[in-house]
């Protein structure tokens, strides 16, 4: 049961910092938090825009949303695959799900992607 209520939890805090984030732009609003990396180091960490993102992206601008982090082109459907993965009831294909997706060579090549991201988006200035 506890399970199940985080879940709900997990879900309504979503769906409301989504909408804030609808109403809200991050670029405009001064409450919505800034990237540490970015304000500590001048560069722009794998995760910058982000929020400008799903603010473009809720408002229908999808080029607009995927120019602020090309990245997430690639994070996104893998998160998905393993959010769902979580989500499906025991059976051979979650286990099978779960082997591709959370095995050491997904981990590996999304810790390696992520880290390449870094360099290249700061190199590239993107």
């Amino acid at each position: 049961m506890q399970l199940l209520t985080n879940k709900y939890a997990f879900l309504a805090v979503a769906l409301t910092v989504g909408l804030i984030l609808y109403r809200f732009s991050p670029t405009d609003y001064w409450f919505w938090p800034k990237c540490p990396v970015k304000l500590i180091t001048g560069l722009s960490c794998p995760a910058c825009g982000i929020q400008r993102f799903i603010h473009a992206l809720t408002n229908g601008n999808v080029k607009e949303a995927l120019a602020y982090n090309y990245y997430l082109i690639y994070a996104i459907p893998y998160t998905l695959c393993v959010v769902t993965t979580y989500y499906l009831p025991q059976s051979r294909l979650k286990d099978r799900m779960t082997e591709v997706f959370e095995g050491k060579t997904a981990v590996w090549l999304y810790i390696i992607t992520f880290c390449i991201w870094f360099v290249v988006r700061n190199i590239l200035d993107i």
